[in-house]
This record gives structure tokens, C-alpha cells and sequence, in this order.
């Protein structure tokens, strides 16, 4: 049986869980950064209250499949894969 994102975010220890907050808060800044550049702006056109929203409303919008896959990957990475299949 796969397990759920929670049920495996729910194993990790918070030092493993902090650097899974900041992967995917580099994943909604990927996000915002193409979308700007699709508009042909660039980032030091955007004020830092703009952009901040912008990037939580990326990460919001992250499904749980791609929350899962980059908790998988920061597990693979910290050598903790056996996690995945407890």
C-alpha cells in the first residue's frame, strides 16, 4: 500500500521537514519565476509584498503528488529512503 504525503510527512524528523519547507518553497519560487518571465517582467519590477504573495500562493497550489515527490526526493538525498517504505 502507497503511502499517503501525510502519513510520510508524518515519520520524518522536523530536521528532515525543515529542508523539505525550504525545497518546496524553491519549487513555488521556480514557479513564480517563469510566470514573470512569460509576462516579459522582471523580478525587481515585482515589490517584495507582491512577490511573497505570489510565492505562498504557489505553494498552496502544490498537489499532494508533488509534495510527496519532493519529501521522496529530500529523503533520498539524507540516505532516509527506508522511511518511504515503513
Amino acid at each position: 500500500m502507497a503511502l499517503t504525503f501525510q502519513a510520510l510527512y508524518d515519520k520524518v524528523p522536523n530536521g528532515i521537514k525543515d529542508k523539505f519547507l525550504i525545497k518546496k518553497r524553491d519549487r513555488a519560487i521556480e514557479i513564480v519565476k517563469q510566470k514573470i518571465e512569460l509576462e516579459n517582467k522582471k523580478i525587481t519590477e515585482i515589490d517584495y509584498d507582491t512577490l511573497e504573495g505570489l510565492i505562498e500562493k504557489e505553494e498552496s497550489k502544490l498537489s499532494n503528488e508533488q509534495l510527496k515527490t519532493i519529501l521522496i526526493t529530500v529523503l533520498t538525498a539524507e540516505g532516509l529512503v527506508h522511511l518511504i517504505e515503513m
